[in-house]
């Protein structure tokens, strides 16, 4: 599955989608133990900003070459490096979060790697789009002073595909970029089973504190169990 996020949908998606890690970040402040944040998908590096100004250590990871040069811009206090939640090595930390529908960039059968390898930390923190969570077509365009977006969605119920059309005003001239992303949609009793496997309790949110995420989208904060 494609998630290229290549060097000028990264620069839009940090200029004009910031605000929901900013936002989810106000809450996380409040819930998140102390110590080293490992933020895996960590984009642009918001989130890793907004976390080390609150005094917290954070390690950043993103499979994105584009989204990890503007994360070493965005968050100098903060640490990046490559990989993907897929396969990533976690080193031992306070709690994981992969926020922004990270877990939908990867496969069902990358999830369980993935919980076990977080499980030695306090807490889980991550959000997905759940199954039907999509229409079968949404085509909508938005833009900025000097860039503009074309997402067109299409979904069959258990992935969505998004062909993405970029355009960037650089140096007088326009720039067209096109990516295509697929992801998977995931059923909530299956994720907090495996999570149970991994040895977490999970609660399941609608919102990142006041940030309410769209209908079929859930935030899951997971707490590791203690042991016998």
């Amino acid at each position: 599955m494609s998630s290229d996020y290549g060097e000028d949908l990264a620069w839009i998606h940090h200029a004009g989608f910031s605000d929901f890690a900013e936002s989810a970040a106000s809450w996380l402040r409040t819930v998140l133990p102390r110590g080293l944040i490992v933020d895996v998908g960590c984009g642009s590096g918001v989130l890793a900003r907004e976390l080390t100004r609150d005094g917290f250590e954070v390690l950043g990871i993103d499979p994105s070459p584009a989204m990890l040069d503007l994360a070493r811009r965005t968050a100098s206090a903060a640490r990046f490096e490559p990989g993907s939640f897929a396969t990533c090595a976690i080193p031992p930390c306070a709690a994981v979060t992969a926020i922004g529908e990270v877990l939908n960039y990867g496969r069902r059968e990358d999830l369980p790697s993935f919980f076990r390898r977080a499980a030695h930390a306090q807490m889980l923190v991550f959000d997905v789009a759940e199954r039907g969570s999509y229409p079968p077509h949404d085509e909508r365009r938005i833009g900025g002073d000097d860039w503009s977006v074309i997402a067109i969605k299409d979904s069959d119920g258990a992935r969505v595909t998004r062909h993405i059309l970029t355009f960037r005003e650089l140096d007088g001239e326009t720039r067209r970029s096109e990516e295509v992303h697929t992801l998977e949609l995931f059923d909530r009793g299956e994720i907090l089973q495996l999570l149970r496997d991994a040895g977490f309790s999970a609660r399941v949110r609608r919102s990142y504190g006041t940030h309410r995420l769209p209908q079929g989208h859930a935030v899951y904060l997971a707490t590791r169990r203690a042991a016998c």
